[in-house]
C-alpha cells in the first residue's frame, strides 16, 4: 500500500494484490469522473469499472446517456458492443462532479477551455485530473499539461496527469491486449494513475516526461495524415516506413527543443502510439489523409469530413512554432502546403523524401 499526500489530501493505494492469512486484499475502489461520452471515453469507463472502481460519465448527448444508462451501450461509437453495466451517464455536471476524487478530461481539445470552466464553477472540493486528449492548445501552441492546469482554480487540482498510449477504442472495448503510459511530473501520481487503470488487458505503466509524452501522442497525429496520403497515391509499404521513420525524428527534433527526454520516444506513447495511428484504418488520421490520397486533394476531402481529426490542427500549430525556431520539417511542412496552401499532394509529396533530415 502506498498513501500519496498532495496538498493535504490522502490517496490511498494498494499497488498489487496482497494476500494476509489467505485473505485477498484488492485495489481501493475510487470515485471518477469521466467528462465526454465519447468513444473513448466510455472504453475508460470500461476499463475503470472492470477495475471496479466507481465511474460516472458527463455528457451533452441525451440519447448517448439514455444508451449508457439503459442499454449498456454506447451503440453510436461500438454498434452492439456491451459495456460494463456499472457505468453511469448523466447531463448533470454536478451530479457528475459531486464525489470526484479523479476528473478524466476525454473531449477534443477545442472543447477543453468551455468544460474546465464549467467543472470551475460546480466543482465544490478539489481532485486530481487526468488529461486524455491528444492536441496542442490552438491559442498558446504550448503542450496541454502547461494550459489545462492554469485554466484550473488552484484550489480545485490537487495534481495533474495524463494518459497516453496506442489505444484504439473497439479494441480496448473487446479487452484486446493494449500497453499505455500514465505520466505526470510526479511519480508517485502517475504511479497512482497507473493503478487506476492497470489491470491484465490494459498494461499501464507510469512515466515523468509529460511533455515528452503530449508531443509524440500530438505530432504523430500529423504523421499519419502524411502517411495515408502516401499510402492513397501510391499504396507503398516501402513509402509508408519511410514516412514513420521520418516523421518520429522530426517529432524527436521539435520536442526536444521544448524539453522533452529521447528516451520517451522510444516509449508506448512515443513509437508505439505513432506506428498505430500511421499505419491503421481504424485510426481518423490515417484514414483523412487516405481520402486525401485518392482524390489527390486536400481542400474538397477536409470541407465534408465530420469526424474530429486533431493532426490538421496540430499540423499548423507546429509549422507556425517552427518557423519562429527556425526549425526545419520538411514533412510538416510539405503536409502544412497540402492543408492549408491547397497544394497537390501528388506535386509535393515525392520530393519531401529528398529532404529528409537524418
Amino acid at each position: 500500500m502506498i498513501i500519496l499526500d498532495l496538498m493535504g489530501y490522502q490517496l490511498i493505494f494498494y499497488l498489487e494484490k496482497e494476500s494476509k492469512r489467505g485473505i485477498t486484499m484488492k485495489k481501493t475502489t475510487s470515485n471518477i469522473t469521466i467528462i465526454g461520452t465519447g468513444a473513448y471515453g466510455t472504453v475508460l469507463a470500461n476499463v475503470l469499472t472492470d477495475n471496479d472502481h466507481q465511474v460516472i460519465m458527463y455528457g451533452i448527448d441525451e440519447t448517448e446517456i439514455v444508451d449508457i444508462n439503459n442499454n449498456h451501450l454506447n451503440s453510436k461509437f461500438f454498434g452492439d458492443l456491451k459495456i460494463n453495466r456499472e457505468i453511469r451517464a448523466t447531463n448533470n455536471l454536478h451530479e457528475a462532479l459531486e464525489d470526484a476524487e479523479y476528473i478524466i478530461l476525454s473531449v477534443p481539445v477545442v472543447a477543453l477551455k468551455t468544460v474546465i470552466a464549467k467543472i470551475n464553477t460546480t466543482l465544490t472540493k478539489p481532485a486530481v485530473f487526468i488529461n486524455v486528449a491528444k492536441g496542442l492548445d490552438p491559442d498558446t501552441h504550448e503542450v496541454l499539461s502547461k494550459s489545462i492546469p492554469t485554466l484550473i482554480k488552484p484550489e480545485l487540482l490537487i495534481a495533474y496527469g495524463g494518459l497516453y498510449g496506442p489505444s484504439i477504442a473497439k479494441e480496448v472495448l473487446l479487452r484486446k491486449p493494449t500497453c499505455i503510459m500514465a505520466v505526470s511530473e510526479n511519480l508517485a501520481v502517475a504511479q497512482a494513475i497507473r493503478e487506476l487503470f492497470h489491470n491484465e488487458y490494459f498494461v499501464t505503466f507510469a512515466g515523468q516526461d509529460v511533455i515528452g509524452a503530449e508531443y509524440g501522442v500530438a505530432l504523430k497525429n500529423a504523421v499519419a495524415i502524411a502517411s495515408g496520403i502516401f499510402n492513397g497515391l501510391h499504396s507503398s509499404d516501402n513509402a509508408k516506413a519511410s514516412l514513420i521513420t521520418m516523421g518520429l525524428n522530426e517529432i524527436k527534433i521539435f520536442a526536444l527543443k521544448k524539453g522533452a527526454k529521447i528516451e520517451t520516444f522510444l516509449n508506448f506513447a512515443g513509437l508505439a502510439d505513432l506506428i498505430l495511428t500511421a499505419t491503421s484504418v481504424k485510426s481518423r488520421n490515417y484514414s483523412l489523409g487516405f481520402e486525401i490520397g485518392q482524390a489527390d486533394d486536400a481542400k474538397s476531402v477536409l470541407a465534408t469530413h465530420a469526424k474530429t481529426v486533431e493532426g490538421v490542427l496540430t499540423c499548423k500549430t507546429i509549422y507556425l512554432e517552427a518557423e519562429k525556431h527556425h526549425l526545419k520539417l520538411p514533412l510538416f511542412n510539405g503536409l502544412y502546403d497540402i492543408l492549408y496552401n491547397n497544394k497537390r499532394p501528388s506535386a509535393i509529396i515525392n520530393s519531401i523524401f529528398q529532404k529528409a533530415i537524418i
